[in-house]
């Protein structure tokens, strides 16, 4: 059975609990050509969707550390499946969290998401939008919506990404972050890539499927130490781009 693992500096509620058919996997179930099936770390999914995997142990605690920064503020999250990434932002302390993922257009689909929300606390402070991204997000902000962090990780194909963190980046506060999940895509880091042409600092962060960062005033990312058990590498799509903790090989 694979490991879990969390940098010694971080950490991340225990919210397994609200998941009770998240069960753990060999990653051979998935065909994503972007997974990295040669890093020892527990692959988790739902048991009625198991090609469909939720974010690690070692990713929560870097979404969920990074979240806290901004506790009190608002945040966004495009791409949320079935709430574990959400719980996490629920538990950081965010004021209000938006929550755009169609599939909460399923009348099942919401009323175990909400179940998860109550769960985690924020019964009265997650928003549920049940619509696609970016026209969701450009409605909201249209509206005079403003976030302080998104964590986006909705439809990782194509051109998706980047529209998404563009339509994102013009409803931001001048002091915020954006988190990207599985930058081992070239689609995703494409997204990273365009705040970066923007101005925003931006960084990855040396995980499974990889964390992408970008920020801009006054905060900076977690740090964090990649398990030195493992023999991690670079993508060539993302040369050029500091990894946290610098412990990346060729």
């Amino acid at each position: 059975m694979a490991k879990d693992y969390v940098a010694d500096n971080l950490a991340a509620p225990s919210l397994d609990h609200l998941f009770p058919n998240m069960i753990e996997v060999d990653k051979s179930v998935s065909t994503w050509p972007w997974l990295r099936r040669d890093i020892d770390h527990a692959f988790r999914v739902d048991r009625r969707n198991p090609i469909v995997g939720f974010i690690n142990r070692d990713e929560a605690s870097i979404l969920y550390s990074n979240a806290r920064l901004f506790a009190g503020r608002r945040g966004l999250e495009i791409g949320a499946w079935r709430g574990w990434s959400t719980a996490h932002l629920i538990a950081s302390g965010l004021s209000t969290l938006h929550v755009v993922e169609p599939l909460l257009a399923d009348p099942d689909w919401r009323a175990e998401f909400l179940e998860v929300t109550h769960g985690a606390g924020g019964g009265a402070t997650t928003i549920l939008v049940p619509e696609t991204s970016p026209e969701a997000v450009t409605r909201l902000g249209q509206s005079g919506v403003r976030w302080s962090f998104a964590f986006i990780d909705g439809d990782h194909d194509g051109d998706a990404p980047s529209r998404d963190a563009l339509a994102t980046a013009p409803f931001l506060e001048a002091t915020a972050m954006v988190l990207f999940h599985d930058l081992v895509s070239p689609h995703v880091a494409k997204g990273l890539r365009g705040l970066e042409q923007r101005g925003w600092n931006v960084m990855a962060y040396q995980t499974a499927q990889m964390l992408g960062v970008a920020w801009r005033g006054e905060v900076a990312p977690v740090a964090h130490k990649p398990d030195p058990t493992q023999r991690w590498n670079i993508p060539d799509h993302l040369r050029g781009i500091a990894i946290s903790g610098a412990m990346a090989g060729g």
